[in-house]
């Protein structure tokens, strides 16, 4: 059941706690930010941020956009990732997710330094 407690959370205090949640996690490599998603955070543009929190129709939706290593199990990945983002935000702020959408934007590829 939702409640307002979703409403009380600055967008930059959930992209925080999702990322203590997840960044340790095998396969993350970091949150994926387009040139307009960076442009979207300096100028307050919530729905461009890599991690949305929203309420749509009384219920809690998380979004996370995620780079990922190339190695990694990407549907393994994302259970964790789910997993490690609803049990740390309903500890940290008492939300319940409804629902939480992962998408992988990127990989990190790393160049060769001779390059």
């Amino acid at each position: 059941m939702a409640d307002e407690s979703a409403q009380s959370y600055a967008p930059d205090v959930v992209a925080t706690y999702v990322w203590d949640a997840i960044k340790e996690i095998p396969g993350v490599a970091d949150l994926h930010r387009s040139p307009l998603q960076a442009l979207g955070e300096k100028v307050h543009l919530e729905r461009l941020r890599p991690v949305h929190l929203e309420e749509r129709e009384g219920r809690h939706v998380l979004e996370i956009h995620l780079v990922v290593r190339p190695d990694a199990a990407i549907p393994a990945l994302a259970e964790a990732v789910r997993l490690a983002a609803t049990t740390y935000l309903k500890t940290t702020t008492g939300i319940e997710l409804d629902e939480v959408s992962i998408f992988v934007d990127d990989l990190a590829v790393e160049q060769a330094a001779d390059q």
